[in-house]
């Protein structure tokens, strides 16, 4: 039997929002871990020196929080006064005499 060749369309705006929809502390996880093995793995690099580099990314990859932390509420200005506790000074005018 001859082989057949295949013909696949893959549609790469689905493979990005595939991977937008993965939670952010998984795709630093899977980074962190693949960073982890390329620095054991590189033969150009002295014991010594991978020994600090893959703790270092040990550290990186251990301290990547699985929640996003919350931002301080922000109130509207609608009235265009400064926040409470600021105090604005208005500016002296200068006028200007020619010579």
């Amino acid at each position: 039997m001859q082989t057949a060749k295949k013909l696949v369309l893959v549609d790469e705006f689905d493979r990005e929002y595939k991977r937008l929809q993965r939670p952010a502390d998984a795709v630093a996880k899977t980074e962190h871990s693949l960073q982890l093995s390329e620095t054991l793995r590189d033969p150009s690099v002295a014991d010594d020196r991978k020994v600090r580099e893959y703790i270092a990314g040990l550290h990186r990859y251990l301290n990547v929080r699985n929640q996003v932390p919350a931002e301080p509420p922000a109130e509207p200005n609608f009235g265009g006064q400064p926040p409470a506790g600021r105090v604005r000074r208005k500016r002296k005018r200068h006028t200007w005499t020619p010579y």
